[in-house]
């Protein structure tokens, strides 16, 4: 009668959210008798459930939505759900974001933008070095977390720390930041050392290569970090891969 619905598991002793799901019928009890049969909890929300219930207490179980039609719409309610939690930095015990979350779930509206409009990037009349970031650039990074990740640490030569006026970041081909370089200082984290990270300030002479992409010259094929370009970059569209 409910037909698919989407769910909360809520722990009363905090009234703190800790899993999303979706699901019909009796799915929305299946995890505590996960959580009973498994002599070794296996994962954070079943050792969630069984803590609750050493402790005395029920875990609570909401309904978010009910009589939603058919399994297709329960995926996009439920991960947009998932995606608020993790908006907001509420931690969830979900191992899974959500149904296709890479590809259409949280994101900045500018990335969002680039995945699908981003033109090649233009040529730039400066010495630039390219940094790739795809570790540790998310669809939700903020332009402090692309910043922090594009400023090093870097094994980068003397001729490029003299000559780069500027540096940016890029992520799964697409420039996502760009900066004027003030300074170098050497890491001082150990086993970095002979790294570099550079001091910074976004440079609003290239905001228009913001969001452009640089796949043709293939930065995510080549086994070295970063790409410099110390004569000034030609455009995507005519730039040697080499």
């Amino acid at each position: 009668m409910l037909g698919f619905y989407v769910y909360a598991l809520r722990d009363p002793r905090s009234h703190e959210v800790f899993y999303i799901g979706k699901g019909i019928g009796e799915r929305v009890f299946s995890h505590q008798k996960d959580a009973d049969d498994s002599a070794a909890t296996q994962s954070a929300k079943l050792s969630r459930i069984s803590e609750i219930r050493l402790a005395g207490w029920r875990v609570e179980h909401l309904f978010l939505r009910v009589g939603i039609p058919d399994e297709a719409t329960a995926f996009l309610v439920e991960q947009a759900v998932i995606d608020s939690y993790a908006a907001t930095g509420l931690a969830l015990t979900n191992l899974v974001k959500g149904h296709h979350a890479h590809e259409l779930g949280l994101s900045t509206v500018e990335a969002a933008i680039a995945a699908r409009l981003s033109e090649p990037m233009p040529a730039v009349d400066a010495p630039l070095v390219m940094f790739k970031i795809n570790r540790a650039w998310r669809p939700d990074s903020s332009p402090s977390d692309i910043y922090e990740a594009s400023r090093g640490h870097w094994k980068v030569g003397w001729d490029t720390r003299s000559r780069a006026k500027y540096a940016l970041g890029v992520a799964f081909g697409i420039v996502r930041g760009a900066y004027e370089i003030e300074s170098w200082f050497e890491s001082t984290v150990p086993g970095d050392e002979g790294r570099w990270g550079f001091v910074g300030r976004p440079a609003p002479e290239l905001e228009r290569i913001v969001g452009t992409n640089i796949r043709a010259i293939n930065i995510d094929g080549s086994q070295n970090p970063y790409r410099k370009f110390l004569t000034g970059f030609k455009g995507a569209a005519t730039e040697s891969v080499g």
